[in-house]
């Protein structure tokens, strides 16, 4: 998660470099059987109904639950991304276009596409290494340059929103296996309940504009009725 420089969220996270407006707030944890050998959900077809020690289940996912303030960035992605791009450059990238043109900055889709489209470009090229690549030199395995693979980008902005409910500000950042801090739970139930409430309110708004709709419809009838005889 990337977040204005005003705090962190993980003390290991510390300000980037000078000048810039951005770092890291918080990264999520590796889940890997050994290099290269990341967690992964399957079932072959020879497992039958038997569990399959060769795969992961939902169950050994790292759960992770983490505050954030209006402004953050949240980027989620495939090792595609994180295997040939590393922190400081994606941070460049962001912060370039966020600033550039009239001020108003790249939206979450722009941001996702041209995150995406910088790391294939680095999985292809074989002069610079890849973060992959260091890691594979550090497990003495002989590797140079980018890493091809599978790339899937997510970017979000966190809004600041006057009608939400703001989360807590006295815990750190949570993560599991294990139940959450009373507090964020209730602090999730309480949004939920403000959704319902909020999606409740545009189905009646929606309502009374189509019966509107519908009235001015039929009036609209009855005057050409009325013009035709």
């Amino acid at each position: 998660m990337v977040e204005p420089a005003l705090g962190t969220l993980d003390s290991a996270a510390g300000i980037g470099a000078a000048g810039r407006k951005l770092h890291i707030a918080f990264r999520s944890p590796q889940q890997l059987r050994a290099f290269n050998t990341p967690y992964q959900l399957g079932r072959a077809p020879d497992s039958g109904d038997a569990p399959d020690d060769r795969f992961e289940t939902p169950q050994d996912a790292s759960l992770v639950r983490v505050p954030v303030r209006p402004g953050d960035i949240l980027v989620l992605a495939t090792d595609g991304l994180f295997d040939n791009v590393d922190e400081e450059a994606l941070l460049d990238l962001i912060e370039g276009l966020l600033t550039e043109g009239s001020g108003t900055g790249a939206s979450p889709q722009q941001l996702a596409d041209a995150i995406a489209a910088r790391a294939k470009e680095l999985s292809l090229d074989k002069s610079v290494d890849s973060p992959f690549a260091i890691l594979a030199k550090d497990n003495d395995i002989l590797w140079g340059g980018g890493r091809p693979d599978d790339i899937t980008v997510l970017v979000s902005h966190i809004l600041d929103r006057a009608d939400a409910r703001a989360p807590p500000t006295d815990w750190a950042a949570v993560s599991g296996p294990g139940e959450p801090p009373p507090e964020l739970l209730e602090a999730e139930a309480l949004l939920a309940a403000e959704r319902l409430a909020a999606e409740a309110r545009t189905a009646s708004g929606l309502g009374a504009e189509r019966e509107e709709e519908e009235e001015v419809e039929r009036l609209e009838e009855e005057a050409r009725v009325g013009a035709s005889r």
